[in-house]
C-alpha cells in the first residue's frame, strides 16, 4: 500500500468510545490512520470541533479522510471543524451517515484494501447504516458546509402518516396504500393557527427545531409533502391558516423530533395571534435623528447575474460555493427572526444540494447557485398564496448575497430615490451608496443603535429607526411613511402637518475652532482601519487619529499575517493618516471577529471571555510578532500605543513587559524600530472606568471605548435588537463616568480621550466636552456633524 491511504476520524460524545473503536479498527487495518475525536475540550462527555479539526489533520495522508460520528450533534461538530481546516483538506473530507461501529470497521477494511475516497465512504454507508439523504452524494455536506444530512431528508416511506388528531405523537398504522411504516416512525397532526400560514419565520423555526437530532421528518399539507429540513420546501407547501398538516418522522430521534416540529408550528400560531399591524403608528428605537417621509420600499433584487466563466473543476467550484455560503452567513450576524430565516436558507439542503448536483455536471458554482435560486423563487412566486409568494424575495435576497460573495461584488439593494428603505439589517458599506441614490430614511427590523450602519446614517443626516421588528411587514410597498429617527416612531400614511420638512443642520469650516471645557483646543480625530479610512480622515479635516484598528489586518484570515506583512500593512495606513498624533491600538481580537486562523470560539473568546489583551497575553508568540511589527512600522512616523480590554494593573504590567521584550529583540537583531511616544490603555471595562487610579502611574493617556463600556454596564449586547433600548439607556451613564475619570486622571497629568461611537454623536459629544475630555475620535464621516455642533 502506498503512503496516500484514506484516513478515518471517529467522532463520539465519549472519548473512551472513540478510542476503543479506533483500537478495534486499527487491529483489523493497521496500515490505516484512524484517529479518535471523542469528548469535549476537557475530556468530558460531548464533542469538540477543535478536537475534530486536529484529528482531521492527523488522519490526512493526502488522499482524503472519512469521518463517522455517533450522534447528530457530533456531526455538527464535524461540520464546524471543516470550517477550521485548510480548504484543500475540507474538499477531500467526507462525512458519512453510517452505523458508527459497523461503518468504521467496513471503512477501515476498504481503506486498507486501497480503495478510493468515494469507495471507502460507500463501504461505510452500506454497512447496514441509516439511509443516506435523498439525492445526496458522498461528501455533499462536507463540501457545502450545509445540513445535507439525514434530518428531514425524506426517504421512501418517510412520509407515512398515521391517524393522528392533534394529540401526542403516535405510532402509525398501515397507510391507505397498504404499506406499513417503519417501526420507529412517529406521526402527529397540527392545525396552523398563524394568520399568515406556514411562512418564513415558523418554517425557519421548524428547521431549527431539528438541529442535532438524527431523524427524517416531513411535513405534509394535503397531498404535498416537504422535508422539514428545507425551508424552501416548507414554504412551497403554501399551507395557509387553518390547514391541518401532518408531521411524520422516522429514525433514532423521531420521538423527539416530531414533538419539536409540532411545538414550533403551534408556537408560531400563538405568537402571531395578535394582528401584526393594528394601527397606523409603529416604531422601534431611534438610531439616527431626523424626520423624513417618503414611500416605503423594500429592497429589490440587486441585479447581479453570474457571468460566463470557465469551469474550474468540481472540487474547486464546490469549494467556492462553500466559502461563499460561509461568508454570507458571517454577514448575517445578529438580527431577528427574519435574519434567522435567511441564515436557515443558507443551509437549506434543497438549495445547496441542487447547486451541488449542477456543479457535478460541469456548471460553474455561480451559475449553478443562481439557477437554483431563480427556480426556487419562481416556484414560490407562483404560489396561490400571497404570503408564500412574497417569500420569493427572501430567497432572492439570500441568493444575491451568496452570489455577491462568489463573484467578489457587494450586493446593493435597488431602492428608488425619495424612498424610505425597510430591511432586515443593512451592511454599513451600503449606507453611503443608498443615501447617494436618494434614500431619505431607513427602518430596520433588526440593527443596533451603535451599529456601524446607524453611525453612517447619523453622519449622512438621514434618519434611521432600528429594532422595528415586523411592525411594517403588512404595509404595502409605496405606502407613505414618516420616519422619526429621534423618537424611533414610524407613522404610516402621515398627514400633511406631520410630514413638514425640518431645517437642515448648519455647516462650519473644517478649520473652525472647537474648545475644551478648560478653554484649550479640543482635538477632533478619526478612527481608521485601512488606508481608505485614513484618506477619508484627511478629507474630513481630522486633527489626528485616535484609534488605528490593527485587528483589521487579521480578520477573515485563515493564515495569520506574518511580521513583515503586518509592517507593510501598518506602514501604509500610517503613511496615509492626517497630520497630528496617531494612536495605534494593539490587536483586539475576540470570538465576534472572524479570524479562521485562530479558531476563536464565540463563548470562550466572546464578550465575557478571553479576548483583547487577555488573548494576546495567552498567546505570547502572536503578541510578540505583532508588537515587533508595530515598533518597526513606527519608524515611518511617531505613534502612541494603546492596549485594549485591560481589566487589572497586572495585565498592563505584563503588556508593557512584552513591549519591552519585543523592543529588545529588535535591538538584538539590529532591526530598525521606534519606541512609541506614549503608552496608554483603552478604558472599556467598568472596573477600569470606576477605579482608574491603579493604572495611572503606568500610562501616558487613557481613551474610553464607549461601545463596550456601555455594553458591560448594561449587560446588553449592542448588536441584539431586542435590547437596543436598554443599551441606549446605558449611554446616559457615560458622560458622568468620563467626568469621574477626568477628575482622577487630571492630577496625574494623564489626558482622557473618547474613541467610541458616542464621540461621534453631537449631543453626547457636547456632554463629553463638558466632562473635560481632551480628544474625541470618531468615524471620519461624523466629524462634520460634531464640529458643527461644538464649534464656536
Amino acid at each position: 500500500m502506498g503512503g496516500r491511504v484514506i484516513g478515518l476520524v471517529l467522532v463520539s460524545h465519549s472519548a473512551a468510545l472513540a478510542a476503543g473503536l479506533a483500537e478495534l479498527v486499527a487491529q483489523m487495518a493497521p496500515e490505516v490512520p484512524v484517529v479518535p475525536a471523542g469528548g469535549d475540550v476537557e475530556g468530558g462527555l460531548g464533542t469538540s470541533a477543535d478536537r475534530v479539526a486536529d484529528a482531521l489533520a492527523a488522519a490526512d495522508r493526502g488522499a482524503g479522510v472519512v469521518v463517522l460520528y455517533d450522534l447528530g450533534s457530533a456531526r455538527m461538530a464535524a461540520e464546524l471543524a471543516l470550517e477550521f481546516v485548510e480548504p484543500e483538506l475540507g474538499e477531500r473530507t467526507r462525512l458519512v451517515d453510517a452505523s458508527f461501529v459497523e461503518g468504521a470497521v467496513a471503512a477501515g477494511a476498504a481503506a486498507a484494501g486501497g480503495q478510493s475516497l468515494g469507495e471507502v465512504a460507500a463501504a461505510a454507508r452500506q454497512s447496514g447504516a441509516a439511509e443516506p439523504a435523498a439525492g445526496a452524494e458522498p461528501g455533499d455536506a462536507a463540501q457545502l458546509g450545509a445540513g445535507a444530512g439525514p434530518i428531514g431528508a425524506a426517504g421512501p416511506g418517510a412520509g407515512s402518516v398515521g391517524a393522528g388528531s392533534g394529540g401526542p405523537p403516535e405510532q402509525p398504522a398501515a397507510g391507505s396504500d397498504g404499506l406499513v411504516p417503519a417501526a420507529d416512525a412517529v406521526t402527529a397532526r397540527v392545525v396552523l393557527t398563524d394568520p399568515a400560514g406556514l411562512h418564513a419565520r415558523p418554517a425557519a423555526a421548524v428547521v431549527r427545531a431539528l438541529a442535532g437530532l438524527d431523524a427524517t421528518v416531513t411535513v405534509a399539507a394535503g397531498a404535498v409533502e416537504a422535508s422539514a429540513a428545507s425551508l424552501s420546501a416548507l414554504l412551497r407547501l403554501g399551507a395557509s391558516a387553518g390547514t391541518e398538516v401532518r408531521v411524520a418522522g422516522s429514525g433514532p430521534d423521531a420521538a423527539l423530533a416530531v414533538p419539536r416540529v409540532v411545538a414550533a408550528l403551534s408556537a408560531a400560531g400563538a405568537e402571531d395571534a395578535v394582528p401584526v399591524v393594528a394601527a397606523n403608528r409603529s416604531g422601534g428605537v431611534g438610531a439616527a435623528p431626523g424626520r423624513r417621509s417618503g414611500p416605503l420600499r423594500r429592497p429589490g433584487a440587486a441585479g447581479i447575474e453570474p457571468p460566463a466563466e470557465p469551469f474550474a473543476g468540481a472540487a474547486a467550484e464546490r469549494g467556492r460555493l462553500a466559502a461563499a455560503l460561509r461568508q454570507a452567513g458571517e454577514q448575517l450576524v445578529g438580527g431577528g427572526d427574519i435574519t434567522e430565516a435567511h441564515r436557515v436558507l443558507l443551509a437549506d439542503p434543497e438549495l445547496t444540494g441542487a447547486a451541488d448536483e449542477l456543479i457535478g455536471t460541469g456548471v460553474p458554482a455561480a451559475t449553478a447557485w443562481w439557477r437554483v435560486v431563480r427556480r426556487t423563487a419562481e416556484e414560490l412566486a407562483a404560489s396561490g398564496d400571497a404570503v408564500i409568494a412574497g417569500r420569493a424575495v427572501d430567497v432572492v435576497d439570500v441568493g444575491q448575497r451568496v452570489l455577491g460573495a462568489l463573484l467578489g461584488r457587494p450586493v446593493r439593494p435597488e431602492v428608488p430615490a425619495g424612498a424610505v428603505l425597510l430591511a432586515d439589517d443593512l451592511a454599513p458599506s451600503l449606507v453611503p451608496e443608498l443615501v447617494e441614490a436618494g434614500v431619505v430614511g431607513f427602518v430596520l427590523r433588526a440593527g443596533g443603535v451603535r451599529g456601524h450602519a446607524a453611525v453612517l446614517a447619523r453622519a449622512a443626516g438621514v434618519p434611521m429607526v432600528v429594532a422595528a421588528g415586523d411592525a411594517l411587514d403588512a404595509v404595502p410597498d409605496g405606502t407613505p411613511v414618516l420616519v422619526d429617527g429621534g423618537t424611533g416612531e414610524v407613522l404610516v400614511s402621515p398627514d400633511e402637518a406631520a410630514s413638514a420638512p425640518v431645517a437642515p443642520a448648519r455647516t462650519v469650516p473644517r478649520t473652525a475652532r472647537v474648545r475644551r471645557a478648560d478653554g484649550g483646543d479640543l482635538r477632533l480625530s478619526a478612527n481608521v482601519g485601512s488606508v481608505a479610512d485614513a484618506r477619508a480622515a484627511v478629507a474630513a479635516g481630522a486633527a489626528g487619529v485616535g484609534l488605528v484598528r490593527t485587528e483589521l489586518a487579521f480578520t477573515g484570515r485563515s493564515a495569520l499575517p506574518g511580521e513583515d506583512e503586518q509592517v507593510e500593512w501598518l506602514s501604509a495606513v500610517l503613511a496615509a493618516c492626517p497630520d497630528g498624533p496617531v494612536v495605534v491600538r494593539t490587536v483586539d481580537l475576540g470570538g465576534d471577529k472572524p479570524v479562521p486562523g485562530l479558531r476563536l470560539d464565540q463563548v470562550r473568546h466572546g464578550f465575557l471571555g478571553e479576548r483583547g489583551l487577555r488573548l494576546c497575553l495567552a498567546r505570547p508568540a502572536l503578541f510578540r510578532t505583532h508588537l515587533r511589527a508595530v515598533l518597526r512600522a513606527a519608524v515611518s512616523r511617531p505613534i502612541e500605543l494603546m492596549f485594549p480590554f485591560v481589566t487589572e494593573p497586572a495585565e498592563l504590567a505584563a503588556a508593557r513587559s512584552a513591549l519591552a521584550s519585543a523592543a529588545e529583540s529588535l535591538r538584538a537583531d539590529a532591526t530598525p524600530f521606534a519606541e512609541p511616544a506614549g503608552v496608554g490603555i483603552m478604558v472599556e471595562i467598568p472596573t477600569a472606568a470606576l477605579r482608574p487610579e491603579p493604572f495611572l502611574p503606568d500610562v501616558d493617556f487613557v481613551s474610553v471605548g464607549s461601545n463596550d463600556l456601555v455594553q458591560y454596564l448594561t449587560a446588553a449586547d449592542r448588536t441584539v435588537p431586542e435590547v437596543a433600548g436598554v443599551y441606549r439607556s446605558g449611554e446616559r451613564l457615560v458622560p458622568g463616568l468620563v467626568a469621574g475619570l477626568v477628575a482622577a486622571a487630571g492630577p496625574a497629568g494623564v489626558p482622557v480621550a473618547v474613541c467610541g461611537d458616542l464621540a461621534g454623536d453631537p449631543e453626547c459629544a457636547a456632554l463629553l466636552r463638558t466632562a473635560g475630555v481632551a480628544e474625541l475620535s470618531m468615524a471620519a464621516p461624523l466629524l462634520a456633524g460634531v464640529r458643527a455642533a461644538l464649534a464656536d
